[in-house]
């Protein structure tokens, strides 16, 4: 009858019902983060994507800045979408994207698994894992550009040099095709958007991310009961089937947390491809900094990072969906 009597309000009467008594509270102390979140992002957002609109200049005289030009609708977004150089930044930036994910996952579970293990010394060693994670970004590329470094005082061809492995020196952070004595595999490589540059910071960028992604994992794993393992143990299942039956279904609402998260700072990241490569790689990033920050043109670089940010939201979007449809199960 309750619910029949719900029925019957309008929306406004329904909305009022819910958020009075206990809710009330709730509502009340999210209001100061829904102002800063409004605030910090959403305002932000539409005025970039209003500048993406336009034919967007920024002035800056004695000091003071002004923002002006016409508007022109969508034509930043026509102008990307039958732009070839749009397509390159976009399928280099989903193969930094899938190969980065593809690590984070099977490594950072293995990693987990690793340090979920009791042995000597596991405190000691989850602490030195975790110190990449604590490295800065530019700190850290600007490391893996030393390591990188395309001359024998790169530590890479160093060491290379020292065992033999290599007679010249290699260009690690040139952006050149990968397997040039194979051809056809070396054309089936750049049409993936990969190349030895890309390969070289996505080492850099996992080495630096890979920690946080296997405590995360591991945070998930020591919330599974032992008892479970005991049980499938008796019942004589196999370790394999253990991982599959127990250690992954439990541990997925982790690792929907860390795909939605990874995969908007993969989309977007800027900071290592830039310090290592410039204008060299052009992913959407790179390219949205570009021009914006070198052609002057800020309205179509807004309209670059709404692409992004629209890729994000899309991927976000079955990420989530798959996780509830998983706990509704």
């Amino acid at each position: 009858m309750a619910r029949l009597e719900t029925s019957r309000l309008s929306w406004p009467q329904r909305y009022v019902r819910r958020v009075s008594g206990e809710n009330l509270w709730f509502v009340l102390l999210l209001i100061p983060a829904l102002i800063i979140l409004v605030g910090v992002i959403v305002i932000p957002m539409l005025w970039a994507f209003k500048m993406s609109l336009a034919n967007t200049v920024v002035t800056v005289i004695g000091g003071h800045g002004s923002v002006g030009g016409r508007f022109v609708g969508f034509s930043n977004y026509e102008r990307l979408l039958s732009s070839p150089p749009f397509w390159v930044a976009l399928r280099e930036t989903l193969y930094f994207w899938i190969v980065s994910m593809a690590l984070e996952v099977t490594v950072g579970i293995g990693i987990a698994i690793l340090l979920n293990q009791p042995f000597p010394g596991f405190w000691l060693v989850r602490a030195i894992i975790f110190i990449p994670w604590a490295v800065p970004t530019v700190v850290n590329a600007t490391l893996w550009g030393m390591i990188f470094n395309g001359n024998n005082y790169g530590a890479l061809n160093d060491l290379l040099l020292r065992w033999h492995w290599i007679t010249t020196p290699i260009v690690w952070l040139n952006p050149s095709p990968l397997f040039v004595q194979i051809p056809w595999l070396s054309h089936l490589f750049s049409a993936l958007g990969s190349n030895l540059a890309i390969n070289a910071i996505i080492v850099g960028d996992e080495w630096k991310t890979l920690p946080i992604v296997g405590f995360l994992v591991l945070a998930g794993l020591q919330m599974i009961p032992s008892d479970f393992y005991e049980a499938a143990r008796i019942e004589g299942a196999s370790a394999w089937k253990q991982f599959t039956r127990i250690t992954l279904p439990l541990i997925g609402p982790i690792l929907s947390v860390v795909l939605i998260l990874r995969t908007m700072q993969l989309l977007r990241a800027f900071t290592i491809i830039f310090t290592l490569e410039g204008y060299g790689l052009p992913v959407l990033s790179v390219s949205a900094y570009q021009q914006a920050f070198s052609f002057g043109n800020f309205g179509m670089g807004s309209a670059v990072a709404f692409m992004i940010g629209v890729m994000a939201l899309i991927i976000a979007y079955f990420y989530v969906k798959n996780l509830y449809r998983e706990e509704l199960q």
